[in-house]
């Protein structure tokens, strides 16, 4: 009983959260022609139209099913979501949701809701990571709006966000949240450099490139400690060895990436410095990269053309991920 009240608890807080999107969604035409729109704003919700339009003519996802409307809830962030790991495994915890299937993350509208769960799963002995998010998708319940909590972001973040959430919509696997994560991240990073290219923005896409190159090492960091940590996790070591083995190899990763930011130029990492490290931490990467190079050389293997990469993306048998056998 108590389980399926807090089902029902869940599933209620999620259609408050969504009532109150639609209730303060308004149509973004009107609030462009509408003369007392700030016009910092204005030229926001203009960018996202043209982001929306390329989506639709040049990367074959369906731009004109979301973003239509803009909807301020007054916070910074839309959803609270919490990634959980138990403390000797990068096998992460997962939640069945209806016609969804097992995922690896549970999301909230309130942040008080998410800090509850979290506070439950540690008190289970799980390494827990909850963070804000400023965007997420419906799969198509839903025609998504802009948010405040995203609205304000550069034009190439905007991209991204939109070209990420609509590729959600294209290709959606059930129940695999790596190979959707992945896949979506792949194909926004396609995607801003084809509209950077289309609009000959030649020093931008040589900036995002660059910020890739950048992405790619800290991958590798995650990677690296990866490989460590689930060979300790399979050494059958005593607890305590363990606990303090691992404790050593988080602090290694900070150390690197202490090295990484200086080649940056002291920019960036902050909250990777800041935190205690655990293995949530790693899992919210390692879902959204681990696939990362399998969908890149698909990219390159269909020559560009897309319709072709998504039809081949969704009859994709990827390799069982060791960390969760």
């Amino acid at each position: 009983m108590l389980a399926s009240c807090q089902t029902l608890q869940f599933y209620g807080q999620a259609v408050g959260g969504q009532l109150e999107i639609s209730r303060k969604s308004r149509p973004i035409a009107q609030i462009v022609a509408d003369s007392h729109t700030d016009p910092q704003l204005r030229r926001q919700l203009v960018a996202v139209q043209g982001i929306r339009r390329f989506a639709s003519g040049h990367l074959t996802l369906p731009g004109d099913a979301s973003y239509g409307t803009y909807a301020d809830l007054g916070r910074k962030y839309v959803t609270w979501v919490i990634y959980a790991a138990p403390e000797f495994s990068l096998k992460p915890k997962t939640w069945w949701y209806p016609m969804l299937g097992h995922l690896d993350y549970r999301g909230f509208f309130r942040e008080s809701d998410a800090r509850g769960l979290a506070a439950e799963l540690r008190g289970e002995g799980c390494d827990v990571d909850i963070e804000g998010t400023d965007a997420y998708s419906t799969l198509g319940w839903f025609h998504e709006p802009v948010l405040n909590c995203f609205v304000h972001n550069s034009d190439i973040a905007l991209a991204e966000l939109i070209f990420h959430e609509l590729t959600h919509r294209r290709l959606f696997r059930h129940g695999d949240t790596a190979f959707n994560e992945s896949l979506a991240t792949v194909f926004a990073e396609e995607g801003v450099q084809r509209w950077l290219r289309y609009q000959h923005r030649n020093a931008d896409l040589r900036r995002y490139q660059q910020l890739l190159v950048r992405r790619d090492q800290f991958y590798d960091e995650i990677d690296a400690t990866r490989g460590k940590l689930e060979t300790l996790y399979a050494s059958g070591r005593p607890p305590d060895a363990m606990r303090r083995e691992k404790a050593a190899v988080l602090s290694e990763l900070r150390a690197r990436f202490r090295k990484l930011r200086q080649s940056w130029g002291g920019h960036g990492l902050e909250s990777w410095l800041t935190q205690d490290l655990n293995n949530a931490h790693l899992v919210s990467i390692i879902t959204y990269q681990k696939n990362g190079p399998v969908f890149r050389h698909l990219l390159k293997d269909c020559h560009g053309d897309l319709d072709v990469f998504f039809k081949r993306a969704a009859k994709l048998k990827l390799p069982a991920d060791p960390a969760s056998s």
